[in-house]
């Protein structure tokens, strides 16, 4: 069985500024939702989950380049032995939720297009795509890289991953004159957060011949398009999630057997809930029985764009949950569905993922 090796992992955010800090304290139930100086409609503070040592008073941008800078070093040693730039596939936040972000000095920052980095410096990454696709755009950049592999365009390696912030003082007065944050004005609301997070792909086979420990396998990804999106302020008809959870369904390798847990991106609103249902209904076979579930929203908020690369990291290291033949790991689904744009739609994407006992056994096969 073929599948895109993970053999390196960068993580950044509040309960973590490292991967190994992050997976333990999602372990451990940890949270930090804390009162902002933002004030809501009913006079109220928006509170936030969000990274204390970043300056409150920074930017979307700024929290973003930092953020994302320190999930990218995590990883740097993974990419150093290479000749060249590693390329860099980037999910960054949809368009019209939070504060503008200034584009290019932030993929500047992250792709370091600097001269030394021009000049072939080690380490250094070079942009091959970025999607704004919030939650969806992770797997649209993971889409893009396997892709890429596969072709032979983008060497033996890529490097995936989202950054987002909703933190800053300008997303969170957004959000609050939206209604869309949790409080006294909606009790269905969310909690902002933030969070960067990157993998290091590998062809398969590539990752024996370089010496690097696969942490999991990419078994599959789908993408697609919700045409009722939350934006839209309809009952949720699921159609975008449950098309995703078709393909992978669909998917010789993907829908080999049912995933033994489903790892959300969503916040906690009830539209989110309403929507896996339906979708899981419809997909049944591919869902573990009895669903277990987790979502980013009871650790990071809506840390949107960025939460996806977390979750899928979250998923390599989950325990199993139920007895499984000797030589097989734990799978899960990852998936992410944007809040879209009235008209306009909205991005939904997901991948079924695999731990480390079984992609090391398949390395030489």
């Amino acid at each position: 069985m073929s599948g895109e090796r993970v053999v390196g992992l960068g993580l950044c955010t509040p309960v973590g500024t490292t991967a190994e800090m992050t997976l333990a304290s999602m372990r451990a139930g940890l949270a930090r939702f804390a009162e902002t100086s933002v004030r809501d409609g009913a006079g109220q503070p928006v509170r936030a989950s969000r990274l204390s040592t970043l300056d409150p008073t920074s930017t979307r941008t700024e929290r973003m380049i930092e953020l994302g800078r320190a999930a990218l070093d995590g990883l740097r040693q993974r990419i150093e032995a290479l000749p060249g730039r590693a390329p860099l596939y980037l999910g960054l936040p949809e368009p019209g939720l939070g504060a503008e972000i200034a584009r290019e000095p932030l993929l500047s920052a992250l792709a370091r297009r600097d001269p030394a980095a021009r000049a072939g410096a080690r380490g250094a990454f070079e942009l091959a795509g970025a999607y704004e696709a919030g939650r969806a755009g992770f797997f649209e950049a993971l889409s893009a890289a396997i892709e890429d592999l596969r072709a032979g365009r983008a060497g033996p390696l890529a490097v995936v991953g989202a950054v987002d912030s909703l933190c800053d003082a300008g997303s969170l007065a957004a959000l609050s004159a939206a209604r869309l944050h949790l409080g006294a004005e909606n009790r269905d609301g969310r909690i902002p957060g933030e969070a960067a997070g990157f993998v290091v792909l590998a062809r398969p086979g590539a990752a024996a011949t370089m010496g690097l420990d696969a942490l999991g396998v990419v078994l599959g990804v789908a993408l697609g398009a919700e045409p009722a999106p939350f934006a839209s302020r309809v009952p949720s008809a699921a159609d975008g999630l449950t098309g995703v959870f078709r393909a992978l369904r669909g998917d010789a390798a993907a829908g080999a057997r049912r995933v033994d847990e489903v790892m959300s991106c969503q916040p906690g609103d009830s539209f989110w809930a309403t929507e896996l249902s339906r979708a899981y209904l419809r997909n049944a076979a591919l869902m573990p029985e009895p669903l277990a579930l987790s979502a980013a929203g009871e650790w990071l908020g809506d840390a949107g764009a960025g939460a996806a690369p977390v979750m899928l990291a979250a998923a390599l290291q989950r325990r199993r949950r139920r007895a499984l033949p000797p030589g097989q790991a734990p799978r899960a689904l990852v998936y992410g569905s944007a809040d879209g744009a009235p008209g306009r739609g909205g991005r939904v994407g997901a991948c079924v993922v695999e731990g480390a006992v079984a992609a090391r056994g398949r390395e030489e096969r």
